[in-house]
C-alpha cells in the first residue's frame, strides 16, 4: 500500500495540470489586455485588513507539522538537512495583541501551518536574546482566557513545541479590530523554537475542527472571503512588506495575476499528507547568468509539485539541481554542508527563474534576492532537499520575487511578479473573488 501511494502521488502532477485557467475562462469569458491599460472598477462593498510584516534575520529556521488532536502523539517530521542542524534563517513577522488587556506578540507568518502557537522557552531557544524580544502571553494576566480541552505537541525541523490550548481575544492588523474566542496554543515546553508561529494555510474547512485566524475574519464579517495576499518585499528593505486579509494591493504587480491550482486537490492532500497546504506545480526552472541568455534546466514537459512555505528560508530542490544553480554562481559548501556564495554576486544582474502554468508565468528571482545576506556571509537560497523528505519547497529565498494571493475560497495560488510602485493600490474582495481576481484586479505598475 505504500509503495502504491508512492507512485500514485508521483503521478498526481500529470493527472490534472492548470485545470482553474480552462475554468475561470468559462466560467468568467476571455481576459481582454485592453483592461491592463487603465484603472478597473471593482466592487466597494469588500473588506479589508492590512498588517505589517517584518523581516528577521534570525538563529533558526522552523517549519513542520503539528498534531493538534487531545492525544500524547507527536507527528515528527525529519529536519531537512543540513540547515536546520546549522539553524540560521530570515523570516516574516507579525504583531498581534492577545488577551484583555492586549499583551503584544510577535509569530513568523507561516503558510506551510495552519494555527497560532506561542510562548517557547527562551532559556531553551536557539536564539535566547531574539526570543525575549518578540512578546509573551501570559493567559493569568487575561480576563479573557479561557482554557480549553486537550493539549499540542510538534516537531519543527530540530526544534519541539509542547503545550496546552486557550481561547481568548485576539486583535490583528492596522485597524485593531478584535477577534474573540480565537484559539492559540501556549508552549508549555519547548526547545530550539525562539519565536511563535501564525499559520495562515487552511484551517476549519479541511485542517482542523474550529476556526483559524482567517476563518474567524471571515466569520466576524471584518473580510468576506478566506483569501488573503502577501508581497514581503526586496532583500534589505526598500520595498514595502505586508500581509493583506480580503484584499489585493494592485501597486505590487503589472499585468494579471496568474491562477496556480492547488494540486493535489485539498480532498487528496488530506488522504496522501494528513493536512492540506499550498501546494502547486512547477512547469519550468531556469537560470539567466549576468550578460547571457537563459539556460533552461527542465525538460519542455517537466512537471513538479511544490510547497509555498513561507516559513521556509530556502527553496529546497532536487540535490542534482542544486548542485547545476551552485556551479553557475560560484557556490561552495562549508563544513555544514550549506551552499555558500560570495557576498558580490548579489550585485551581478543575474536571476534563477521560475515557470507555472508552462510559461503562462515565469517568475525571475534576482540574485539580490535569492542569495541569502546573512551580513557576515552569504548563502545560496536553494538548498538539497532531505533524503527522507524529498518535497520541492518554495520558501522566501522564491517568495521575495513574487505577489501572492492565497485564495481557499477557489482553491488557488494567485501569482505575479512583484514590482512595487506605491501606495494605496488596495483592492477589496468580495463574494464573487473569482471574477475580480480573473478580470478585474489587475496590477497598476
Amino acid at each position: 500500500m505504500a509503495l502504491f501511494k508512492l507512485l500514485l502521488l508521483g503521478l498526481l502532477p500529470f493527472l490534472c495540470l492548470s485545470t482553474s485557467l480552462t475554468e475561470f475562462s468559462q466560467r468568467y469569458g476571455p481576459r481582454s489586455w485592453n483592461r491592463l491599460a487603465g484603472g478597473n472598477q471593482t466592487s466597494e462593498s469588500g473588506r479589508h485588513i492590512r498588517a505589517k510584516l517584518q523581516s528577521r534575520k534570525v538563529n533558526n529556521v522552523t517549519g513542520g507539522a503539528i498534531s493538534t488532536y487531545a492525544t500524547s502523539e507527536i507527528v515528527e517530521r525529519t529536519p531537512r538537512e543540513p540547515l536546520a542542524r546549522y539553524g540560521a534563517g530570515i523570516v516574516y513577522m507579525l504583531e498581534l495583541d492577545i488577551g484583555t488587556p492586549g499583551q503584544k506578540v510577535s509569530a513568523i507568518l507561516d503558510t506551510g501551518s495552519y494555527t497560532l502557537l506561542v510562548d517557547p522557552d527562551c532559556t531553551q531557544a536557539a536564539d535566547p536574546q531574539a526570543c525575549q524580544t518578540y512578546g509573551f502571553y501570559d493567559t493569568a494576566q487575561s480576563s479573557t482566557a479561557k482554557s480549553l480541552t486537550g493539549w499540542f505537541a510538534g516537531q519543527f525541523g530540530t526544534g519541539y513545541m509542547q503545550g496546552v490550548w486557550y481561547s481568548d481575544t485576539a486583535y490583528v492588523g492596522l485597524d485593531y479590530l478584535p477577534l474573540p474566542n480565537l484559539r492559540v496554543g501556549v508552549s508549555k515546553l519547548s526547545q530550539y523554537i525562539w519565536a511563535g508561529v501564525l499559520g495562515v494555510s487552511y484551517g476549519k474547512a479541511w485542517n482542523t475542527g474550529y476556526q483559524t485566524l482567517v476563518d474567524s475574519l471571515v466569520a466576524q464579517r471584518y473580510i468576506e472571503v478566506p483569501i488573503f495576499s502577501v508581497g514581503v518585499g526586496y532583500q534589505g528593505g526598500g520595498s514595502p512588506s505586508d500581509i493583506i486579509f480580503g484584499g489585493v494591493d494592485r501597486k505590487k504587480y503589472r499585468g494579471y495575476l496568474e491562477p496556480l491550482e492547488i494540486y493535489p486537490y485539498p480532498d487528496q492532500q488530506l488522504k496522501f499528507y494528513g493536512q492540506v497546504s499550498y501546494r502547486v506545480n512547477l512547469t519550468s526552472l531556469a537560470i539567466t547568468l549576468p550578460g547571457q541568455n537563459e539556460t533552461m534546466l527542465t525538460s519542455t514537459n517537466f512537471v513538479r509539485n511544490v510547497l509555498i512555505d513561507s516559513g521556509s528560508t530556502y527553496t529546497y530542490l532536487d540535490p542534482g539541481l542544486v548542485v547545476v544553480i551552485a556551479n553557475a554562481l560560484n557556490a561552495f559548501q562549508d563544513e555544514h554542508g550549506v551552499y555558500r556564495v560570495p557576498c558580490e554576486s548579489r550585485d551581478l544582474d543575474g536571476s534563477v527563474n521560475f515557470g507555472f502554468n508552462y510559461f503562462n508565468i515565469v517568475i525571475r528571482v534576482n540574485y539580490a534576492d535569492f542569495i541569502v545576506d546573512f551580513d557576515s556571509y552569504c548563502a545560496l537560497g536553494v538548498q538539497p532537499t532531505d533524503h527522507l523528505d524529498p518535497t520541492w519547497v518554495l520558501g522566501t529565498s522564491f517568495i521575495r520575487a513574487a505577489y501572492l494571493v492565497f485564495d481557499q475560497q477557489n482553491d488557488a495560488v494567485w501569482i505575479a511578479q512583484y514590482l512595487p510602485c506605491g501606495d494605496d493600490g488596495i483592492t477589496d474582495l468580495t463574494v464573487d473573488a473569482g471574477r475580480q481576481l480573473w478580470l478585474e484586479v489587475t496590477g497598476l505598475c
